[in-house]
């Protein structure tokens, strides 16, 4: 799936490591890895995995990844539609991202900061921080989301 990720430079690494580490922490939420499939050949891939939003337990999507010969064709917006809606009934409050949101508002995202979230990273204010308000949302939820692979390592 590196070659999905792999524009302007970016080589798709860092996408690939996170959602290692993701597994590697058992951090992914429960029907929340997705992929899609073509054949026996996996074409596409989200990620839904257990972060924290002040203390409390909320999803962050990892990457979508679509390899390019089966980009613009609907893969990833199956993934990420499927996605909110597993999340949407398991009872999730929202789902929060770092991405594009000219690509991801049409999934229902939008900016965080209205909503007094924020990722340090991407700044207080940043656009491309966005939260996916499902049915159970809790407007009292708010402020620095971390996601799970940057969560410090428990300690025995």
């Amino acid at each position: 799936m590196e070659q999905a990720f792999a524009t302007n430079g970016n080589g798709g690494h860092e996408e690939v490591e996170i959602v290692q580490a993701v597994w590697d922490l058992d951090a992914a939420g429960d029907a929340l890895d997705l992929v899609a499939t073509v054949g026996d050949e996996v074409v596409g891939h989200v990620l839904g995995s257990w972060g924290s939003l002040s203390q409390t337990a909320v999803i962050g999507v990892a990457p979508l990844a679509v390899s390019p010969a089966h980009q613009h064709v609907g893969v990833g917006s199956g993934l990420m539609e499927r996605l909110v809606a597993t999340a949407d009934a398991a009872g999730l409050p929202m789902l929060v991202l770092l991405g594009d949101p000219g690509y991801y508002q049409r999934f229902g995202f939008e900016p965080s900061g209205p909503y007094r979230i924020w990722y340090r990273p991407a700044g207080e204010h940043s656009p491309n921080f966005q939260v996916r308000r499902l049915r159970s949302f809790r407007s009292d939820l708010a402020g620095e989301y971390v996601y799970s692979w940057e969560l410090p390592a428990a300690t025995p």
